[in-house]
């Protein structure tokens, strides 16, 4: 199967993103097929909205960096998200990704994108409360499930926890990817 994972952090090594790269490490070792996307080495527009996609039943025609992105995702049985929290929501990056999302219904709302590819949401936050912005991730993987996604975890770190191959939630991310 092949596993999309979208990181949306400019920082390589932080907290998203090392737990996503733990969950693609767990999908590995379970014989599945990886790619990464890193929005912030990516040249990527917001949605124009030309209805351009709409009307012709066809992905994005904004020629950018997304444009194999859309390839992958018809194509993965898995989409991992992952982003840091910046003022009490996902990063902008990750918004604008969202959007653009928009071409994968058509005029009546009816999903061009295979159903039940498994999604995992990966997130960061300062905050040591785990529930304190549940609501803003749901309502971001919610996008994502409304197009016949299926959530199958969303991990969380919270506060400033030190993430090492033994931690218990870096644990978890190589299980969430190995059970994909």
């Amino acid at each position: 199967m092949k596993v999309v994972a979208v990181l949306g952090s400019a920082n390589e090594n932080g907290s998203s993103s090392s737990l996503a790269r733990e969950v693609l490490r767990g999908a590995k070792a379970a014989g599945h097929e990886t790619i990464v996307y890193r929005l912030d080495k990516m040249n990527v527009h917001g949605c124009q909205g030309c209805g351009f996609c709409r009307k012709n039943q066809k992905d994005c025609r904004i020629q950018d960096d997304l444009t194999a992105y859309w390839k992958d995702l018809h194509q993965c049985g898995a989409l991992i998200l992952s982003s840091p929290n910046y003022y009490s929501q996902v990063a902008g990056p990750m918004i604008t990704f969202m959007n653009r999302h928009y071409c994968l219904t058509d005029e009546k709302g009816i999903c061009r994108l295979h159903p039940g590819i498994k999604l995992v949401g990966v997130f960061a936050q300062g905050n040591t409360d785990e529930k304190a912005y549940l609501a803003q991730y749901n309502w971001f993987l919610g996008i994502f499930r409304s197009k016949g996604m299926v959530l199958t975890d969303t991990l969380i770190c919270a506060g400033e926890q030190k993430l090492t191959v033994d931690s218990p939630l870096m644990k978890k991310a190589f299980a969430t990817g190995r059970a994909l």
